[in-house]
């Protein structure tokens, strides 16, 4: 199953994907329509998102991002409110650009222009990169700053990138004295408590995340994740199903219900939703080890092998895809590399549950 610690949670339907952009365009002409299309979204402070579009993003050098447009009531030069109104929606969309496998995100701002016909709209970008697990905005310093939350959120995850789940819990309690409803804090103590083998906090944590934010995808995405690790198919697949209700373009959720399928014998169910993940999400390496999986148990042992060849040029630590492949090469009667591949997935720590 995909351990998502960080879909996209306020996405809405599928369009073209928009031009290449470059950092920061000041004007685009734009057609002022009687009924701006955009669809209405709410935040967990409460505040109506004007959401015109989610989807990737093609620079022209081919790099890949995430991309977020939305309409504000404020002005594009009033930056104070501005920044406030996107520090808050980052602080939800960074995990949605994460969870996907994307280093770079986008959020576009447009000021509408009122009245009719063609004139200028109003644009401000806003693009953060990802290194070393930590985003930071490459326009605005001041954008994604963390707060003291985020900062006990930090540590935390950097104690349990290297294991340390016990010290990481701390810090995580910290951040929730800090702030409360802390959708970073409980996301991430959630899959410290599964890591140490504390089911039923782990899944506290997500139901308590959701009581903050209903329509959270990626908590449902990681709530599946925990359910299946312990066999709870039916709940595993109650939560995707929610999660794809709410977005049905969230290829996390896609591929957490093939693994679910995988693991039930419905491989054909499994091979159709990973496609559908690695179509939406051509970065995410999960999905193509669990399309290979999918493709061991229905003998078509060379695709399996593609796609764990393309999980690991990907994610070459995914020790997950080094055992599957090794499984895939028994299957073929090559002991060898079956061999090699096992012995790497158990230096990576992989162990099959």
């Amino acid at each position: 199953m995909l351990s998502a610690g960080l879909s996209v949670s306020i996405a809405n339907d599928a369009q073209a994907v928009p031009r290449p952009i470059v950092p920061e365009p000041s004007f685009k002409m734009h057609v002022a329509p009687r009924h701006p299309k955009y669809t209405v979204k709410t935040l967990p402070s409460g505040k109506k998102l004007k959401l015109h579009f989610v989807g990737p993003l093609v620079f022209a050098d081919g790099d890949q991002a995430l991309l977020l447009s939305y309409e504000s009531d404020f002005k594009v030069t009033d930056l104070a409110k501005l920044k406030n109104e996107v520090d808050e929606i980052w602080s939800y969309f960074r995990q949605d650009a994460g969870i996907q496998g994307f280093k770079h995100a986008v959020i576009t701002v447009r000021e509408e222009p009122s009245g009719q016909g063609v004139q200028s709209a109003h644009v401000k970008n806003f693009l953060f990169e990802q290194k070393d697990s930590k985003w930071t905005c490459l326009t605005d310093p001041d954008v994604g700053a963390p707060q003291p939350d985020d900062q006990e959120c930090e540590k935390g995850n950097d104690l349990s990138h290297v294991g340390n789940h016990k010290e990481a819990i701390e810090h995580f309690d910290k951040a929730l004295v800090l702030n409360p409803k802390s959708i970073n804090a409980l996301l991430n103590r959630s899959i410290a408590y599964e890591s140490l083998g504390e089911h039923k906090k782990a899944l506290a944590d997500l139901t308590s995340l959701l009581s903050i934010s209903p329509n959270y995808v990626i908590a449902y995405v990681n709530r599946a994740w925990v359910h299946g690790r312990h066999k709870e198919f039916a709940e595993a697949l109650e939560d995707c199903n929610k999660a794809i209700l709410i977005d049905p373009k969230c290829a996390a959720a896609l591929n957490n219900r093939a693994s679910v399928y995988n693991d039930l014998g419905q491989y054909d169910k499994a091979l159709d939703d990973s496609t559908r993940a690695i179509d939406l999400a051509p970065h995410l390496a999960a999905a193509y080890d669990t399309r290979g999986v999918a493709r061991r148990h229905l003998k078509q042992f060379q695709l399996a092998i593609d796609d764990f060849n393309k999980a690991l040029t990907m994610n070459p630590k995914l020790g997950e895809a080094y055992y599957n492949r090794a499984q895939t090469y028994k299957a073929m009667g090559d002991t060898s590399n079956a061999t090699s591949d096992e012995a790497k997935a158990k230096e990576l720590g992989f162990k099959k549950e």
